[in-house]
Parts: C-alpha cells; sequence; structure tokens
C-alpha cells in the first residue's frame, strides 16, 4: 500500500503584524516611517537646495550684524513658509526665492565657485602660439642650436 499523499498547502507569507513583548501587537506600517513620493521628494530637495544658496550668498557680507541679521531673516522666512501646502502657493514661493537669491548674489558681490572660473587661471590663458595653453614645445634637455 502506498503512504497516503500529504496535503499541498500554499507557501506561508510573512504576516502583516509583528508580536512584541508583552504581547502588544504592532502593525509593521505603523512601524515604518512615511516615505515621500518622488514629487514631494524633488520640491523638498529644490527648497533645501534654495536654503543653502542662501545662506552662501549672506556669508559673505563682512558686516558682522547685518550678516547675522540677513541669516535671521532667511531662516524665519523659510520657517514661516515650511507649512504651506497650496501647490500654486508653493509654485511661486519658489520662484519668488530664485529672483531674490539672484538679487541677494548681485547685491554682495557672491561668485558660485563651481560655476565661475577665475580669471586669473593658466587655464585661461589666450597665446595664439599655443591653442591649447601648453608650457614649453620640446623636451628640456633638447636644444634647437
Amino acid at each position: 500500500m502506498a503512504p497516503p499523499a500529504k496535503p499541498t498547502t500554499q507557501p506561508s507569507f510573512p504576516s502583516r503584524t509583528r508580536r512584541t513583548r508583552g504581547s502588544v501587537v504592532v502593525k509593521r506600517s505603523q512601524k515604518l516611517p512615511q516615505v515621500p513620493s518622488l514629487k514631494e521628494f524633488l520640491h523638498r530637495t529644490t527648497v533645501l537646495r534654495q536654503y543653502r544658496s542662501f545662506l552662501r550668498a549672506v556669508a559673505v557680507i563682512p558686516d558682522t550684524p547685518w550678516r547675522i541679521q540677513a541669516q535671521t531673516e532667511v531662516r524665519t522666512t523659510f520657517r514661516g513658509n515650511a507649512t504651506e501646502t497650496d501647490r500654486m502657493a508653493l509654485k511661486m514661493t519658489i520662484a519668488d526665492g530664485a529672483c531674490r537669491l539672484q538679487q541677494v548674489r548681485s547685491m554682495v558681490g557672491y561668485k558660485n565657485p563651481q560655476t565661475e572660473s577665475d580669471e586669473d587661471s593658466w587655464l585661461n590663458i589666450k597665446d595664439e602660439e599655443d591653442p591649447r595653453g601648453r608650457v614649453g614645445v620640446q623636451w628640456p634637455w633638447s636644444r634647437n642650436d
């Protein structure tokens, strides 16, 4: 006689709830932090980039009391708009911030080191004889007498 066939069962998946000490059932979704959408993530990075750019531009101000006042103004303005949820208002605020950032940069004479090149650099030398900006053409030990 053949042994009885074992019943086939569906593979068991981990449950969505978990027991912790004290027999309290906690849902996994409650333990994980809220993951932002791509649009929210991009908005957050845009705002942070703008905030840091403001602080970098204001840090160039040589007078200490004016610099501290400008930093405080930037911080309070960004914190005041942190609770804004209307999409149109958010777009307008970001656009207004970009215009004001350009104004602040032009007022304080801020130059972005990543986008602005140094005029005194040897890379910017224009030489008709050597278009690539090389110093020498021949090997140092060879002479043309």
